[in-house]
């Protein structure tokens, strides 16, 4: 055997190794764009979920109504804008300085 041909044996080896590899990554990073798709996508549908059945709930259907139609309490609550903060305060007794 020639040094030549081993040494282009031993580069195709390592160039098919490499390109395995490359493609292991390519397919794993499409794999992970999906996941983040889907995600957004199950995000997007639960917010859905949660507004439409707060809606079912200003319609008086009541929970118990919902979970007997096979409907789940949604596992986020639906977003809107924030309510005000309840402040209601309650008056500490005053500890004095030294006596």
């Amino acid at each position: 055997m020639d040094i030549n041909d081993i040494a282009a044996k031993a580069t195709a080896k390592i160039d098919a190794d490499r390109d395995a590899k490359v493609f292991a990554v390519k397919q794993v990073a499409a794999s992970g764009v999906e996941v983040q798709e889907a995600a957004k996508l199950l995000a997007a549908a639960e917010q859905k979920y949660a507004k439409d059945y707060q809606a079912a709930l200003r319609a008086e259907w009541t929970e118990s109504d919902l979970r007997g139609f096979g409907l789940d309490t949604p596992a986020r609550k639906a977003g809107g804008r924030p309510r005000g903060r309840k402040t209601t305060q309650e008056s500490a007794p005053v500890t004095g300085g030294s006596e």
